[in-house]
């Protein structure tokens, strides 16, 4: 039953997977890869860094290094504590069987709150080793807050038909999860041939449905950062920092089939009266902690010129999860012929509790930014991440098919950003574009995502306050359910656009 749920509820969280990729045996947590491993700076920068893509790899003196380069915590030459709360605005659109449907979600949250301690041996020391920078701060890396919707009327197959080629031909006795339920709705009915012999299964429902869902999707992961930067003749920087990780995640959903139509005697379109509706409604929950670390260095081989590189190791994470299904049919008083009166039908699944551990991939990044005197910047850089590195364990159940599903799902993608500053006395303003490569091997679709950026800055010697609006857009292929003809498919267009402030202080 986990394998059904699991794949039902929670696969396709992003992508539309082909199902030859992924290993016979699979539970399902082979998702978990991708949605708890990737990562977007964006999220747990400070305004300046947002407005600016994301580049931060070859800038540093920001507060966003702790968690990025802390080799940039040694360009801080003051102490500093800053805020950066942000509002979410996500919107959505679900285009299926033609038609479309729209929806949006709010959500609130601190993209970045931390303090930084310098102690430089100041400007006019002779010693080669200036000081450096111990940094604590709280950044946002992972939202996933978020609410789909779509419907549309299926003239090729109903999920009864998904539960007809999950029950195969196993005794009524021996069905699990999703088959076992649709059995108890009286959805899906054994067929028997003349010596008794279970053939399959048939369904008493007619014609092809309507099909509604809203999948509303919450959480975020946090990382509190301890980090050190360091300052050699101002032409090195060098840094280390150790991260614990907090994941939140909840995803609820509610899916709807009613109003079947067929086509009567005289061909014309009939609503089937023997049934109003059948309804599934589940819940997810995976909450867990991490810890990871990350290794920085900056030079300034002239001072025009800084180049950055960093590498930011595996979160090793330990995740609970907690997760069951409601199936509910509404029958309209049938009467079958053994005298069984059907109006309200449903069955509830047994709460399902689980531990597994998950190794996200590590990341390489590196990036240059080139100084234009008092009139500004301009900086680009590139993340190299392999989620096929990703591995899952646990002392439950196995997890050698999810193993090599990430094996055969994932491959090595490239993320790029890039970012300019203008500057005018003590305003700021910045620009930048971001694009996060599609992880997965193989398909036609591009699951890639890309940030529009933009913002200003107001700073004096002891106070600065920076805005970022940032536009993200990505599709989602999501599949209702699995079957093996005409499977059906949603295409979401999903638009976020965060609006963020920083405001800091010097001492």
């Amino acid at each position: 039953m986990k394998k059904l749920v699991y794949i039902f509820f929670t696969g396709l969280l992003c992508p539309f997977i082909a199902m030859s990729q992924v290993a016979d045996g699979a539970i399902g947590y082979y998702n978990d890869a991708y949605l708890f491993g990737q990562s977007n700076y964006t999220f747990g920068s400070t305004a300046r860094m947002q407005s600016l893509g994301g580049t931060q790899i070859s800038l540093g003196a920001d507060m966003s290094s702790a968690s990025s380069n802390p080799a940039g915590l040694g360009m801080l030459n003051r102490s500093v504590f800053s805020f950066t709360p942000s509002l979410n605005t996500h919107n959505t659109v679900g285009s299926y069987m033609g038609g479309s449907l729209s929806t949006y979600r709010n959500n609130f949250n601190f993209s970045n709150l931390g303090v930084a301690f310098n102690t430089n041996k100041g400007d006019f020391t002779s010693e080669k080793f200036k000081g450096g920078t111990f940094a604590i701060t709280l950044n946002r890396t992972n939202d996933f807050n978020n609410e789909l919707t779509y419907t549309g009327r299926n003239s090729s197959n109903s999920i009864i038909d998904s539960f007809i080629e999950e029950a195969g031909v196993t005794d009524p006795n021996n069905l699990g999860g999703f088959a076992l339920s649709a059995y108890e709705n009286y959805l899906i009915d054994p067929l028997y041939d003349d010596d008794d012999n279970l053939t399959g299964y048939g369904s008493l429902v007619l014609g092809f449905p309507n099909q509604t869902e809203t999948i509303r999707r919450s959480g975020g992961q946090y990382d509190l950062n301890f980090a050190w930067g360091g300052n050699y003749d101002d032409k090195v920087y060098f840094g280390a920092s150790l991260g614990f990780v907090t994941l939140n995640y909840n995803t609820k959903r509610t899916y709807i089939e009613d109003q079947f139509i067929y086509d009567d005697e005289q061909g014309n379109p009939t609503v089937d009266d023997w049934i109003s509706y059948t309804r599934i409604t589940d819940e997810l929950t995976v909450n867990g902690s991490g810890v990871n670390g990350a290794l920085g260095l900056i030079i300034r081989p002239v001072n025009v010129v800084t180049i950055g590189v960093t590498y930011k190791t595996p979160t090793f994470y330990s995740l609970d999860e907690e997760s069951g299904f409601r199936h509910d049919t509404r029958w309209n008083n049938v009467e079958l012929n053994d005298g069984t009166i059907l109006n309200d039908r449903n069955y509830e699944s047994d709460l399902y509790v689980g531990q597994y551990n998950l190794r996200t991939p590590a990341k390489l990044s590196a990036g240059a930014s080139f100084f234009l005197g008092k009139f500004g910047f301009v900086s680009g850089e590139v993340d190299l991440v392999d989620y096929s590195n990703s591995q899952l364990k646990s002392s439950d159940f196995s997890m050698v098919a999810d193993n090599q599903s990430i094996l055969n799902i994932y491959e090595n993608t490239i993320n790029y950003r890039g970012g300019a500053e203008f500057r005018l006395d003590n305003f700021r303003f910045r620009g930048g574009y971001a694009h996060f490569g599609d992880p997965f091997a193989g398909g036609d679709a591009d699951r890639s995502r890309r940030n529009i950026t933009g913002g200003v800055g107001f700073r004096n010697s002891d106070f600065f306050i920076d805005l970022a609006v940032v536009n993200t857009k990505a599709q989602e292929l999501y599949a209702p359910y699995f079957i093996s003809n005409n499977q059906p498919e949603v295409k979401f267009e999903k638009s976020t656009t965060t609006v963020s402030a920083t405001v800091g202080f010097n001492f």
